[in-house]
């Protein structure tokens, strides 16, 4: 079955065969994959049709009804990674291999040591408050 495809936003081409275009967009901690016939651009869709490895493991893939694959990159580092995708269509199997970059994951942490020394300052002026109050009311 094959949907007409439609660019995602933000998407680059990662591979290319006589047959298949493999494009590649950021998702929510992952990539957003998609892969179109180069004879009419209709997308290659449904579950079971495409299998991910990443830096030569295996990714899981959800099959979207868009007509995308969801991978997920939170186990990864930010940076150029390899991918590997196995494409079943027309009774034949085909990979196509390129580059992808995932952006660097950023934590909570990442963003309060951003932040550190507005963070010190918030503290710093909450315990001389607080300090204040206790004062005030020993003098009562």
């Amino acid at each position: 079955m094959a949907m007409p495809s439609s660019p995602q936003p933000g998407s680059t081409v990662v591979a290319r065969s006589a047959l298949l275009t493999l494009s590649a967009a950021p998702a929510n901690h992952g990539l957003s994959l998609q892969v179109a016939r180069v004879s009419d651009h209709r997308l290659i869709v449904g579950p079971g049709r495409v299998t991910v490895t990443l830096d030569g493991h295996k990714v899981p893939v959800m099959a979207q009804p868009d007509g995308t694959y969801l991978i997920s990159t939170r186990a990864q580092s930010g940076g150029a990674h390899s991918l590997d995708v196995v494409v079943s269509h027309d009774g034949i199997r085909e990979l196509l291999t390129g580059t992808v970059t995932v952006p660097q994951q950023r934590s909570a942490l990442d963003v309060l040591e951003g932040h550190g020394m507005f963070a010190w300052w918030v503290l710093n002026i909450a315990v001389v408050l607080i300090a204040v109050i206790v004062i005030s009311r020993r003098r009562r």
